[in-house]
C-alpha cells in the first residue's frame, strides 16, 4: 500500500498544498508550529475519519474559511483509490471513494491502513483503560469491518441498558423488557470481546519477540487481556455467554444501586508487563517507550498479515523522544514500508537513512518545498 498523492486545502494552517510523495520513505522537517503534525493529521483523518486529536472537526478548517478538503492518491493490491474528504464548519462531513459518496464515514475504515506513533501514544501505558480500548478499537477496526459497527450497536445497547436501570422501578414494563435488553448486551458484547482476545493474542506473538530483539533479551515483554468476566482465553462463545449471564444475573441488584451496567467490554483492559511487573506502574520511561516502539511495530505485522500489504507508518516527531538503540532499531524495521516522518532536526536520522530511497521536505508557515538531493 502506497500514497502518491496529498492534496489538502483550508486544512488548518495550510491554505494550498500538494505533495507527491514517495514509495519508501519521506521526511518533513520544519520548527514546531509551521504544520508538520497537521500534514500528518490530514492523512490519518483520510484514513480512520476523525483526528488523533483532541480537537472538534471545525478545528481542522482554516481559520479564515468555512469549507477544507483532503485527497489521497493511493495504490493498493493493485488498484488506484482516491480518497476525498469535504469539511464545512457545523456540518456532517462527507466521504468520496472514487468520486462515489459514502453513506456512513465509518465505511471509510479500513481503506487507506495506517499505523501511527506519536508522543502521546505513551498513553496506552501511562494513561486510564480507555486509552488502551482505544488502541485496541482503531486497530481491530481497520481490519475487520464488522468490529466498528458491533462497537457502535454495542455503545447504544449500553445507553439504553443503562437509562432501563435508572428507572427500573418506574415504569412495571421495565422488569419485563431488561430480559432483552439482557441478550443484547450478552450478545454483542459476546462478539467484541472474541474480536479483542484474538488481536491481543496476535499482538502478544510479535510484540513479545520484537521487545526481546529491541532489549537484547534482557527484559521480557508480557501483554495480557483483562475482562471482568474472568480468564477467557481459550473459551468459546457459548462459555462466554454463560459466564456474562451469570455475572449479570449475581450481581442485578447492584446494577440496579449504580444505575449502569457493570459488566462487558466496556470495563476492558491491556495490561502491559515487563519482568512481571505492570509497566504503568513500575517501568522506567526508556522501557515503556521500548514497550510502546513493540506495540507499534507488532501492529504493522498483524496488518500485513490480514491485508497482505504492509500499512502506511505515520512517525509524528518521535524520534526525539527516542535514544539510539531505539532509533536504529526502528529505522531498520521500515524498510519496505512506506514511511512519513516529521522531525524538527534531520540530522541524526539523514544519517541513519542515508541508503534509503526518500524523499525530504521543508515546512513552513504551511507550506511545503522539496529539499531532496
Amino acid at each position: 500500500m502506497v500514497v502518491n498523492r496529498l492534496r489538502i486545502k483550508n486544512y488548518r494552517n495550510f491554505i494550498e498544498a500538494e505533495v507527491e510523495l514517495n514509495k519508501s520513505l519521506n521526511i518533513f522537517i520544519g520548527d514546531n508550529g509551521q504544520g508538520k503534525t497537521n500534514l500528518m493529521e490530514s492523512i490519518y483523518v483520510a484514513s480512520i475519519g476523525r483526528t488523533f486529536r483532541l480537537n472538534s472537526e471545525n478545528e481542522l478548517i482554516n481559520f479564515f474559511e468555512n469549507k477544507s478538503t483532503i485527497e489521497i492518491y493511493l495504490t493498493k493490491n493493485n488498484y488506484d483509490i482516491k480518497i476525498e474528504i469535504n469539511l464545512e464548519k457545523n456540518k456532517k462531513k462527507t466521504v468520496l471513494i472514487n468520486g462515489v459518496k459514502l453513506d456512513k464515514t465509518s465505511e471509510m475504515i479500513g481503506i487507506l491502513n495506517n499505523v501511527i506513533f506519536t508522543p502521546d501514544d505513551m498513553k496506552i501505558i501511562k494513561g486510564s483503560p480507555i486509552e488502551r480500548r482505544k488502541f485496541v478499537n482503531i486497530d481491530i477496526s481497520q481490519i475487520k469491518p464488522k468490529y466498528k459497527y458491533l462497537l457502535n450497536k454495542y455503545k447504544k445497547v449500553t445507553t439504553e441498558r443503562n437509562i432501563l436501570l435508572k428507572n427500573y422501578y418506574t415504569n412495571s414494563e421495565n422488569k419485563d423488557i431488561i430480559s432483552i435488553w439482557n441478550d443484547y448486551l450478552v450478545n454483542i458484547g459476546t462478539e467484541i470481546i472474541l474480536y479483542r482476545n484474538e488481536y491481543i493474542n496476535n499482538l502478544k506473538k510479535y510484540a513479545i519477540d520484537i521487545h526481546s530483539n529491541l532489549t537484547g533479551n534482557k527484559e521480557k515483554l508480557n501483554i495480557s487481556y483483562y475482562t471482568n468476566l474472568g480468564n477467557i482465553d481459550n473459551l468459546k462463545k457459548d462459555e462466554i455467554k454463560k459466564i456474562f449471564y451469570e455475572k449479570i444475573k449475581n450481581n442485578f441488584k447492584n446494577e440496579l444501586e449504580r444505575g449502569s451496567s457493570m459488566f462487558g467490554p466496556h470495563k476492558d483492559d491491556l495490561i502491559i508487563k515487563i519482568n512481571d511487573k505492570e509497566c504503568k506502574y513500575f517501568a522506567s520511561q526508556g522501557q515503556q517507550r521500548s514497550a510502546i516502539l513493540a506495540l507499534k511495530l507488532a501492529e504493522i505485522e498483524i496488518i500485513k498479515d490480514e491485508i497482505g500489504e504492509y500499512p502506511v507508518l505515520l512517525l509524528d516527531d518521535v524520534l526525539s523522544e527516542l535514544d539510539n538503540k531505539r532509533k536504529s532499531y526502528l529505522i531498520e524495521h521500515i524498510e519496505g514500508i512506506q514511511t512519513i516522518i516529521t522531525t524538527t532536526d534531520d540530522t541524526d536520522l539523514n544519517i541513519l537513512t542515508e541508503n534509503f530511497d526518500k524523499k525530504n521536505f521543508y515546512i513552513n508557515q504551511g507550506k511545503i518545498r522539496n529539499i531532496t538531493n
